[in-house]
């Protein structure tokens, strides 16, 4: 798999289950808008590239979605499969990469990427999504972002983040939703035939977390963890006196406002 920063996408594997605790996941909303932007069936053929530990699979697999989960990275994968065990949820699951997957052609309604996009090789990635994905079928690529709009603390975080790495660094995971986000989407399905080009929407919700989850969240950040120990040492007191000057106390929930950047796009009509 090509991709811009290929170590710290291998890097996830080594704290799975950090990933799984503290990142946020996707509301029912998110998906039902999903199936009417393309028009799916109540029970849609999903595929998800890049499923990690499955936010977003298995949130698709309780709607009763019939859903195969996609994912490089076995660590990754034995957590997806232990949630599923865990909460009695049926979906299948391939150690493979969204390049690659080895799926039948045309077979899926839906072809998903849950805060994984990014990481792919992207004209290469929508060129197999084409071939997999039904001709009456579409795509849907989606980010949760923190909202700095609606947050005082998380717009100084964000600022905090790009001083120490720079936009560069910090990723689609930032701006996913911003020009260079769009423009870096978009160039992919003109590079790669089968898809109209792609449509963002945008959705908001909200969760609920301590100081202590969201230094942990904040962690299973790519660019955090490529940090020598001493720096990441430096940046978890950085936080840590962050959240005390907006007064998050430890132990006590704050609202933490998310913007989800949706993308879809319908396969190009037969």
């Amino acid at each position: 798999m090509s991709l811009l920063h290929p170590e710290r996408a291998r890097s996830f594997d080594a704290w799975a289950n950090d990933y799984d605790r503290y990142r946020p996941g996707y509301p029912e909303v998110l998906f039902q808008e999903i199936r009417d932007r393309l028009s799916l069936p109540d029970q849609p053929l999903v595929v998800d590239l890049g499923a990690g530990t499955g936010r977003a699979s298995l949130a698709m697999a309780t709607l009763g979605w019939r859903v195969t989960a996609v994912e490089p990275g076995k660590p990754m994968l034995d957590v997806l499969r232990a949630q599923a065990a865990d909460h009695g949820l049926v979906l299948a699951t391939m150690q493979a990469t969204a390049e690659a997957t080895g799926l039948d052609p045309e077979t899926a309604d839906l072809a998903t990427a849950a805060q994984s996009f990014h990481w792919f090789a992207q004209a290469a990635a929508v060129t197999e999504m084409a071939r997999i994905v039904k001709p009456s079928g579409g795509v849907a690529f989606f980010w949760n972002v923190r909202d700095a709009e609606r947050s005082p603390f998380v717009a100084d975080y964000h600022a905090m983040l790009e001083q120490r790495f720079g936009d560069a660094d910090t990723g689609q995971y930032l701006q996913a939703g911003r020009a260079t986000g769009r423009e870096r989407t978009q160039e992919a399905f003109r590079s790669a035939p089968g898809f109209e080009m792609p449509q963002l929407a945008e959705l908001h919700h909200d969760a609920h977390v301590t100081p202590e989850e969201f230094v942990g969240m904040a962690f299973t950040a790519s660019y955090v963890r490529s940090l020598p120990p001493e720096e990441q040492d430096r940046f978890r007191r950085e936080l840590e006196a962050l959240l005390a000057r907006h007064g998050l106390v430890s132990g006590a929930r704050f609202t933490l406002p998310y913007r989800i950047d949706l993308w879809t796009a319908r396969r190009h009509p037969a």
